[in-house]
């Protein structure tokens, strides 16, 4: 593995991870300078021009004719920012368009004729035209039920078709790019404002790859929302404590996404999407407030959930967690699955357990596809969807013994000769004397970071630790000072380093203790002063 040290050029830092991330010198100028999505044709993003053109046509006879729009979203961040970006163009061409985002526990995932009925009747209104986004490609007989009655569709999506939508119906689809920035190109085709930052919202937290056309929509996405984001997520970003002017897909991600989240998790999804197409400061204040609310009890929720679920593994026999309780919320149990499969990097499978049928949640890894090995006790289930990654399904309570056995036997066997352990890349050994301000802001010329465009990561070897620090309310994160005494003595610098989340191992430490770690490179900026830091990932040694 490379070293890199002082005397390492930036030249020389740059072709080393570009190299790993398999940028060749062709691409080079478009990846350190990604031209702005407008630039691309819709070819590009997998999007068929003539669909799109039909699409526009219709929208726009429904805006000239005065007929009755109904969008139907979907209540993640991709499908709310898809609907937000949708109606606000049309709302701004006087059309009669009217938002549906679905309740996660009443209509469930996806198109549901029964609810487009009942939010018709609820309105009063008899839809002309019903435009879906972020769902539909699978829906084809809810649709058809939809159709029948009168009403045209016209389906933007980005998820795998199963089978062809009927010839009546219009499809602006593509798999190479998230919900929302389907819905970006539908509005962008009929007014140039559509809102970038609320597609790029959307992908970075759908975990679209960032080494495609995406990194290009995120890129200048970032862009927009820096200098001039949407009313509801400048107030996201103002209750959250971040900075506009520095967001990255590190705060849509991990910030702004899961306050979208939170209130669909524990309650009405609608009002995230009252946030994203408000235009007064009282009304984004107001619902800003609501989502930042819900968040702080979904935080809790959680963890108390993940509290109980811990105790049911009292230790690992299979090669799948599975955890079931009454107390588990339908909207928490992904979260909690996502937390163990990335604690044991095994499959897990979390279930609520309710009073006659139960929803469950799934979370693999690369080494299992979780959505066709449940496929196999397909017919115990009631409903089923997903992805190699993740699933969502229910079952009848009554049946959750017997799938619980069948379903580690299977996965058992499955995984049975294979190692699991996770890949975890290093992009190359690093001496504390080349962590400088200037090697650090190279670093961030790689950015937007994302899935399939990691963060750089670098390995630092035997380092003594010169001050141990805890930082948080329960005192879980570590902060460390360390040195390299390998250096000479007028060359010696000493570097934060901070260890979110490993508060516990500080318990081993003490001055003067041998360390080794790896870490991102990060910039501390406070007061004025910038100064560089190190953000650790993995203790390898104490």
């Amino acid at each position: 593995m490379a070293i890199i040290d002082k005397n390492t050029t930036q030249e020389e830092i740059l072709e080393l991870l570009l190299k790993n991330r398999k940028i060749t010198k062709q691409n080079r100028q478009e990846y350190l300078s990604p031209s702005p999505p407008q630039s691309f044709s819709l070819k590009d993003f997998g999007i068929n021009p003539k669909n799109l053109d039909e699409s526009t046509k219709r929208i726009k006879q429904a805006i000239e004719n005065k007929q009755n729009i109904l969008i139907y979203g979907d209540y993640d961040v991709d499908g709310i920012s898809a609907t937000a970006i949708l109606w606000r163009v049309l709302f701004n061409k006087k059309a009669n368009v009217f938002p549906f985002i679905p309740d996660r526990e009443t209509d469930g995932y996806g198109v549901r004729a029964t609810s487009f009925f009942r939010f018709q009747d609820q309105k009063n209104i008899k839809f002309d035209l019903l435009i879906t986004v972020d769902n539909g490609i699978v829906a084809n007989s809810e649709l058809k039920k939809i159709s029948d009655s009168g009403v045209d569709i016209i389906v933007t999506d980005h998820h795998l078709a199963n089978q062809q939508l009927p010839a009546n119906i219009i499809s602006v689809h593509s798999t190479l790019i998230s919900g929302s920035m389907v819905s970006w190109l539908v509005a962008k085709n009929i007014d140039d404002n559509a809102d970038l930052g609320l597609a790029t919202l959307g992908t970075v937290s759908d975990c679209l790859p960032l080494n495609t056309i995406n990194r290009n929509i995120v890129y200048h996405g970032l862009k927009s929302i820096q200098n001039n984001p949407n009313f509801g997520v400048k107030k996201l970003i103002e209750i959250s404590g971040i900075t506009q002017k520095n967001i990255s897909t590190y705060e849509l991600g991990f910030v702004i996404g899961p306050r979208l989240n939170a209130v669909g998790r524990l309650s009405n999804p609608t009002d995230a999407l009252r946030l994203l197409c408000c235009t007064s400061d009282y009304q984004a204040s107001k619902y800003a407030s609501i989502l930042n609310d819900f968040n702080k009890d979904r935080q809790l929720l959680q963890q108390e959930s993940i509290d109980i679920a811990q105790k049911q593994i009292t230790e690992i026999k299979n090669k799948v967690i599975f955890v079931a309780h009454k107390s588990f919320l339908p909207g928490i149990i992904g979260l909690i699955a996502s937390r163990f499969t990335e604690k044991y990097y095994l499959p897990s499978i979390v279930i609520s357990i309710g009073e006659t049928v139960s929803k469950g949640s799934c979370r693999s890894i690369k080494e299992l596809n979780i959505i066709e090995t449940l496929r196999e006790l397909n017919s115990e289930l009631v409903e089923l969807g997903g992805h190699a990654g993740a699933a969502g399904f229910s079952i009848e309570t009554k049946k959750i013994p017997q799938f619980k056995k069948e379903i580690i036997k299977i996965i058992n066997l499955k995984l049975k000769n294979k190692i699991l352990k996770p890949t975890k890349f290093i992009d190359a050994n690093m001496k504390l004397n080349a962590v400088t301000v200037k090697n650090c802001q190279l670093v961030q010329k790689l950015e937007p970071f994302g899935i399939e465009n990691p963060q750089p990561v670098f390995q630092f070897n035997n380092l003594r630790v010169t001050d141990i620090r805890f930082l948080g309310q329960n005192q879980e994160h570590l902060k460390l000072k360390v040195d390299d005494p390998s250096t000479p003595q007028n060359e010696n610098i000493i570097l934060d380093s901070i260890a979110f989340k490993k508060g516990d191992l500080g318990k081993n430490l003490k001055v003067g203790d041998t360390i080794s770690f790896t870490a991102k490179l990060n910039l501390n900026i406070w007061n004025g002063n910038v100064s560089p830091q190190l953000i650790v990932n993995d203790i390898l040694s104490l």
